[in-house]
């Protein structure tokens, strides 16, 4: 009951009610963050006196950043638990859950959320996700209630917070056949359905009926401008998005699909990653975080913003995309020999431009060489992608790589699908 009550509470508080200063919030933050976080205790409370945070020194110094003093290694044992008998619902001391999140880049992460949290969360998702049909679906008691269908490698009490007499939250493990998948999937006849990108596209390819669902949430990967018309012409609907990371709801889409930084929980900082000033890597202080502190957290998401206001009328800043992480860049020598990024977005039209479209791709860089995976590969196909890619960097005036052809091998669908990954950049 008082969960019940917390998570309507965060939702009117995220929907309707007006917000406080975010400059506000942030000082608050920092003067309680000095006083109640040993590994920060007796730095200013500036934001700029605080150290920047990677990923790698947030696990080092895990338990002097957690509330309840939890080891890595308690964590750690219990999430890996958790992962190998496929329940998520234990907890530890204090109604911790622990999340275990493989990152776009790969590398595990480990993190914490208390009640407060998954109540704040679950309030916070609800109000920036569901739509107003979807809302007077859910408070309508003449209605069954709201069906949601989510597809992810793991679940997590964070997620099943949501779930109550009104929604009706189903799990689907990625790690179970597909094809069980998509059975219970026309059994339950979801509202919403929620799912990674390119898991999306193959429940469009299989699913005929798809006359229930009135939502369809992205989550966990990129999407690309191919997988969302794929998605959008098969459920004749939209595709919205949840920018989410084991470091906090970092964004979601507007009604009018711009991606929206989470800046009523979040201080974003901009590191600007090329000369035009139009891509950066967010640097996040979560000011609404209770279990952890995240504070100047360097993620190396690729973000480009808009150009425009946003015709919501959000003050928030608006994305144009998410391109991906630093390691989905490729890198290739101009003429003076020194090393130019080539990024995703760029790679991705530069493949879509083809006269034939692709069906799978993967792209990997390995040194001099890029390495490439197509399914369904001929010939032709073959000589088009060198002849795409070759026009492309001759466009951004570089050298061209060495490009190997080699034969598809299909990902587990548990694993973040990319289409592009610097394995090594040319030494």
């Amino acid at each position: 009951m008082i969960e019940s009550l917390l998570i309507f509470w965060h939702f009117i508080c995220t929907r309707w009610l007006p917000h406080l200063p975010a400059e506000f919030k942030l000082r608050r933050f920092l003067r309680r963050t000095v006083r109640e976080c040993q590994h920060y205790r007796g730095i200013e409370p500036e934001l700029k006196k605080f150290p920047l945070m990677a990923k790698r020194n947030f696990l080092a110094h895990f338990t002097d950043l957690n509330r309840h003093h939890i080891t890595l290694e308690a964590a750690t044992a219990a999430a890996l638990q958790a992962e190998r008998e496929r329940d998520f619902l234990p907890q530890l001391p204090g109604g911790v859950s622990v999340g275990l999140s493989s990152g776009t880049s790969g590398a595990r992460h480990v993190f914490l959320v208390d009640r407060a949290d998954r109540c704040r969360w679950a309030g916070q998702m609800l109000a920036s996700m569901l739509s107003t049909h979807s809302l007077l679906h859910l408070i309508n008691p003449l209605r069954p209630p709201l069906r949601i269908a989510f597809f992810l490698r793991a679940n997590s009490n964070l997620y099943t917070t949501v779930r109550s007499r009104r929604v009706q939250f189903s799990y689907y493990d990625l790690t179970q056949p597909f094809a069980k998948l998509l059975r219970d999937l026309k059994e339950q006849q979801p509202h919403i359905l929620i799912a990674p990108a390119t898991v999306l596209a193959e429940i469009a390819n299989h699913a005929a009926d798809h006359t229930c669902v009135t939502q369809v949430i992205s989550v966990a990967e990129v999407l690309d401008s191919r997988d969302r018309a794929h998605i959008q012409k098969s459920y004749h609907l939209p595709v919205a998005q949840i920018y989410q990371a084991a470091e906090g709801f970092l964004g979601a889409t507007c009604r009018h699909g711009r991606i929206h930084l989470n800046e009523d929980s979040l201080w974003i900082e901009r590191r600007w990653i090329n000369e035009s000033r139009d891509r950066f890597q967010p640097i996040i202080t979560d000011f609404s975080r209770h279990a952890q502190w995240f504070v100047r957290h360097h993620l190396t998401d690729i973000l480009r913003p808009s150009a425009t206001p946003c015709p919501c009328g959000s003050r928030t800043t608006s994305l144009e995309s998410i391109e991906g992480r630093a390691e989905e860049i490729l890198w290739c020598r101009d003429a003076a020999g020194a090393l130019q990024p080539v990024f995703p977005d760029s790679l991705r039209q530069a493949l879509y431009s083809m006269p034939q479209p692709l069906d799978l791709y993967r792209v990997e860089q390995h040194g001099e060489e890029w390495h490439i995976h197509l399914r369904n590969a001929t010939p032709a196909t073959e000589a088009a992608v060198s002849s795409a890619l070759a026009k492309l960097l001759d466009g951004l005036q570089l050298n061209q790589p060495a490009m190997r052809f080699l034969p598809w091998s299909d990902q587990a669908p548990d694993e973040k699908q990319k289409r592009f990954r610097c394995i090594s950049p040319p030494s």
